[in-house]
């Protein structure tokens, strides 16, 4: 995995979830602590969705032979 590529698309994503929200902020004319809870939001928000579908791999919880996530062999 290239994590130097993996951390720039997460800095771009936060950075563009915080300009989103200044900007969805600053649209309604307001320029206070609000806005910048906005932008926070938006680059907080925008960041989990990143590590929701980031290319990382989970760690495995078991061992066992079975290649399917959640299956089970008990019948």
């Amino acid at each position: 995995m290239n994590w130097t590529l993996w951390l720039k698309g997460l800095a771009a994503v936060v950075i563009g979830g915080a300009a989103s929200g200044a900007a969805s902020a600053l649209s309604a004319g307001q320029l206070n602590q609000n806005t910048a809870i906005t932008a926070a939001i938006g680059a907080l928000s925008t960041m989990l969705a990143y590590l929701v579908k980031s290319p990382l791999d989970a760690p495995a919880a078991t061992t066992d032979a079975n290649p399917v996530a959640g299956a089970s062999n008990v019948a």
